[in-house]
């Protein structure tokens, strides 16, 4: 058992086992009382009007309490962002794209107060950039005969938090918004402009070597 859980978290990347320490130590210290579940609430008045910046990290890693729910959510997110974090051939181009998206939801955030935790929005923005990136292969067959695409089981998800949990738009589109952003970015302007705006500051500081040199 040991060997078998050993193999499991040796085949994890780096940025996404990080963030599963990261979820699983603040639920600890959230469930023991040795953090007040309170100091995760992520406000954007909180953060950048009261200067409470850490806030964001707690955030970030808040999946609420130690129990068998939030680490069954924590596993099976693991599963999805190794899939995406190992479709990138660099990992500084990952990191990247997880930070532009992060402020692209804290900016939305200043609009609308957010629900779950920034964690939690920016994996569901992860899940939509990884489902446009890799839509063909996800595709499942319903009863054996209807192929279902994801962003159709998407779409019906965010129907029901506007409909049944009465969600406000923004909310509804903090979710899905800036990942469409990145995928815009990062796959359409890239294919038919030739143009990389999702380029790291650090390669475009290498391209400019480059070319200097020449």
């Amino acid at each position: 058992m040991d060997a078998v859980l050993l193999n499991i978290i040796g085949s994890v990347p780096l940025v996404t086992k990080i963030w599963a320490i990261g979820c699983i130590s603040l639920s600890l210290l959230t469930t023991t009382n040795v953090l007040d579940p309170a100091k995760t609430i992520y406000s954007f008045d909180l953060v950048f009007k009261k200067g409470h910046y850490e806030r964001i990290v707690y955030s970030l890693f808040d999946y609420g309490q130690f129990d068998w729910a939030s680490i069954f959510n924590i596993f099976m997110n693991i599963n999805h962002l190794t899939v995406l974090e190992n479709s990138f051939a660099l990992k500084r181009r990952y990191c990247w794209i997880v930070t532009l998206m992060l402020v692209s939801i804290i900016a939305i955030s200043s609009l609308e107060q957010p629900i779950p935790s920034l964690g939690i929005i920016l994996h569901e923005n992860l899940v939509y950039y990884q489902i446009r990136k890799n839509g063909d292969d996800l595709q499942f067959r319903l009863l054996g005969v209807f192929e279902v695409s994801p962003l159709m089981v998407r779409f019906y998800v965010d129907v029901m938090m506007l409909v049944v949990f009465r969600r406000s738009w923004l909310q509804v589109c903090m979710n899905f918004i800036p990942g469409h952003l990145l995928y815009y970015m990062d796959e359409t302007v890239h294919d038919i402009y030739g143009i990389d705006l999702c380029k790291t500051p650090y390669d475009w500081w290498l391209d400019s070597r480059r070319q200097s040199a020449r």
